[in-house]
């Protein structure tokens, strides 16, 4: 039975680690802000005067600067608030000159995305590894005067912050990183990609993860929920869902799929529920699968 839900523009993403998490994961959560209801992202003139800005004024400034106007005018702003995320924090990046660094990096993702990658850092959420990929553990290596492929200093270098990483991996590169470099880093350590991100806009399906909201509006059908660690990985209906379905049943073509990949059913709360059996992170691929699943039941069932 398909349900007349609000359309939206998605597609199945290249999605590699996202950030596997939706609704309240933690008593610490650092909510960000809710993305706008599905179809609200072409606006008439008129309704623009009233509008809230998506972007604080120290982003919109840079932005249009950036784009060649001046720092107060309002001509492009509705150009800016429909680009994708990314396209703006490259812009917002651009304004801190030609070497950017790791705080500069974290203020434009806090700014653009309303995710605290130093909150991150300090509660030492996020991906749960042995090691950083070889090109950033080679990197640390080096800046602790050791051989590239020296082990000694690993066990040192994995009890160093997120932030610390970062900062230490960047002045090793001199502060050149390319912005798709950039976002790849911050996916590596923090465990969170803002490419998938930037895609999962209006897409109707909630994600939270390491203590913040990740993508959120009031029009979200499933939630999307990871543990702060990402090796569990549950996944339920929205409120919304409820109500316009009348009931807080997954459909049953979502919950075969996902049994598949080896998650369970728990009948009491209506929750698919996935753990990672080697007691890692989750996997790209894996979440990359699961959430191409929720997007195209919403595609197939929910959409007009």
């Amino acid at each position: 039975m398909k349900f007349t839900i609000k359309q939206f523009s998605s597609g199945i993403f290249a999605f590699g680690v996202l950030v596997g998490g939706a609704f309240n994961i933690g008593t610490e959560n650092v909510l960000a802000s809710e993305t706008a209801p599905a179809g609200t992202q072409f606006f008439h003139e008129s309704q623009w005067v009233n509008h809230s800005p998506k972007y604080s004024k120290q982003v919109m400034h840079a932005v249009r600067v950036e784009l060649g106007i001046d720092a107060q005018s309002n001509e492009l702003d509705k150009t800016i608030e429909e680009m994708p995320k990314v396209q703006v924090m490259d812009h917002y990046s651009s304004a801190f000159g030609n070497k950017v660094k790791g705080t500069e990096v974290r203020l434009a993702v806090k700014e653009i995305f309303s995710i605290d990658l130093s909150y991150i850092s300090k509660k030492d959420y996020g991906s749960k590894l042995a090691l950083y990929p070889e090109k950033i553990m080679e990197s640390l290596r080096i800046s602790f005067k050791e051989q590239p492929q020296s082990t000694r200093q690993d066990e040192r270098i994995m009890g160093l912050s997120k932030n610390d990483i970062m900062d230490r991996y960047m002045k090793a590169q001199n502060y050149t990183l390319t912005a798709v470099e950039t976002r790849m880093l911050i996916n590596q350590i923090y465990g969170v990609n803002l490419n998938g991100i930037s895609n999962l806009e209006h897409s109707q399906l909630a994600i939270s993860s390491k203590g913040q909201w990740i993508v959120k509006s009031d029009t979200d059908l499933f939630i999307l929920e990871s543990s702060l660690d990402d090796v569990d990985v549950s996944i339920y209906a929205t409120d919304y869902f409820k109500r316009v379905t009348g009931s807080d049943q997954l459909p049953e073509s979502l919950a075969s799929k996902l049994l598949n990949l080896g998650f369970t059913y728990k009948a009491d709360s209506n929750v698919l529920y996935y753990r990672n059996p080697a007691n890692e992170s989750v996997p790209d691929a894996f979440k990359g699968q699961v959430i191409g699943i929720l997007l195209t039941t919403i595609t197939a069932e929910f959409k007009n």
